[in-house]
């Protein structure tokens, strides 16, 4: 009987692994096997998972979860198709929960432990723009796409920090991404040497040695209480010039024939509305511009027509999906 329990539990464990790192990817799973446009050109496909058992319900055009495989530049190598998601997908493409191993100026370095199975590495390319400092040993979740076959983070967590507010347990974590890391700022002053503390403490005591005397300086001009600096706007406003520039700077890029709103461009991306589509459908984009994850520009054109534009073309057809469902 043990026997036989054993037995059915490896089997059910390489059918079903319990993957932690699951990429989110459009395409379509026939009797032949799975096929995307967005496979990079190599890559082994299997099918595992639901996908493998009820073949039935998971067949057909849509999105699907994949466990992926990589080099060690980051390159999918592998991937295997879990199962369609019946419902659409928000969020991040890319799922990464694991430990860190490496961390340098261009990949992420991760062990991935599954609840069965044996544990294996994931490299991560690192997205423009993120160059935070993440500790080695410590477990993240990583959120992130996969841009010409290659997976990226665009963001991190803390993963113990991040399964709290799962559960209900405090707010959800400030994203790690950009240029720092908001969980290591108040370590830092905290958590130095003994040594370091009491060097800085007997530099801060030890009088300054005196400087050439120039000019005095003039007093600083107090600001009215009350008057702060300027809050900046996340979102920058651009107007194109009222006058066609050359190029065609005072028009946005053309949308095909008949569309009145849709996404065009190569980098940066638009979402272009003509004068037509602004009473429908401005509102909604600009109710939910606030909740757009990415650095982003609002562009106002001379014939009407406006358009959000941004440099991360998944993050804007995420939020565009969601404009869509109002």
């Amino acid at each position: 009987m043990e026997e036989a329990r054993e037995e059915r539990k490896e089997r059910t464990g390489a059918r079903h692994p319990a993957h932690q790192a699951t990429l989110f990817l459009e395409g379509s799973l026939g009797e032949e096997g799975f096929t995307s446009p967005r496979l990079p050109e190599g890559c082994r496909v299997e099918v595992a998972g639901y996908a493998l058992t009820q073949p039935e319900e998971h067949r057909g055009k849509g999105v699907f979860t994949l466990w992926p495989r990589t080099d060690e530049e980051g390159r999918l190598t592998e991937v295997q198709v879990a199962l369609k998601l019946k419902r659409p997908m928000e969020g991040p493409e890319l799922v990464v929960h694991g430990i860190l191993l490496h961390a340098d100026g261009r990949r992420f370095v991760v062990l991935v432990q599954p609840k069965s199975g044996e544990a294996f590495r994931l490299v991560l390319g690192r997205a423009r723009g993120f160059t935070a400092f993440l500790e080695p040993r410590k477990a993240y979740r990583f959120e992130g796409a996969l841009r010409g076959g290659r997976l990226l983070a665009e963001r991190a967590f803390p993963l113990g920090k991040w399964v709290l507010a799962r559960k209900g347990g405090r707010p959800l974590p400030e994203p790690i991404e950009g240029d720092r890391n908001p969980h290591l700022e108040g370590r830092r002053g905290k958590g130095a040497a003994p040594e370091e503390a009491e060097g800085r403490r007997e530099e801060a005591q030890r009088p300054a040695p005196p400087g050439p005397e120039g000019p005095p300086k003039p007093p600083k001009e107090a600001r009215p209480p009350g008057e702060g600096r300027p809050r900046r706007d996340p979102v920058r406003v651009w107007r194109a010039p009222e006058e066609e520039a050359p190029g065609g700077l005072g028009l946005p890029p053309p949308l095909p024939k008949g569309q009145v709103m849709g996404l065009v461009g190569e980098g940066p991306y638009y979402l272009v509305l003509r004068p037509e589509a602004l009473a429908l459908w401005w509102p909604k984009v600009e109710r939910l511009l606030p909740e757009f994850p990415r650095r982003h520009e609002v562009r106002w054109y001379p014939d009407g027509s406006r358009a959000v534009v941004a440099w991360d073309l998944e993050a804007l057809k995420v939020w565009y999906k969601r404009v869509l469902r109002g």
